[in-house]
């Protein structure tokens, strides 16, 4: 997603112009260790959203229009597990890197994405499958 990519750009950036490694040989280590684990989960997680959508034969928004509210597999904890796993690989990638920058700008995208993405989704959701859309909202959570 761009605005992942460009909010990591940017952090990588900052981290060049302005280096705030993670200190201690002990915590980079085990940072790089977490950050591959929550790298590997976050792609796993992603692949399961991607393929519970093929599955059911229905489009995510930015391909076409969805003809099914899909509340099985992943979507049965999380309303956006997708979203979550791109939060996760950032944060792994933010690990990986040993630099505390993403991590300060990621309140910020995760605040755009649910104002500019999230919000406009989930509208065309209530709007298509309203009742039922309702009724998942209030069994399911945004994030987890």
């Amino acid at each position: 997603m761009p605005l992942f990519a460009g909010a990591f750009a940017m952090a990588v950036w900052l981290d060049r112009r302005y280096s705030w490694p993670v200190q201690g040989e002990v915590v980079v280590d085990f940072l790089a260790w977490l950050g591959s684990a929550v790298t590997v989960a976050s792609l796993l997680l992603f692949a399961a959203g991607m393929a519970i959508f093929a599955r059911a034969r229905t489009g995510i928004l930015l391909q076409k229009s969805a003809t099914r509210l899909v509340t099985t597999g992943p979507y049965r904890w999380s309303r956006n597990p997708m979203y979550v796993s791109f939060v996760a690989l950032y944060i792994g990638g933010a690990l990986l890197a040993n630099t505390v920058w993403p991590l300060v700008i990621l309140p910020i995208v995760v605040a755009m994405l649910v104002r500019f993405v999230i919000a406009r989704e989930e509208d065309y959701l209530r709007r298509t499958f309203r009742d039922a859309y309702d009724d998942y909202t209030r069994q399911v959570p945004r994030w987890l």
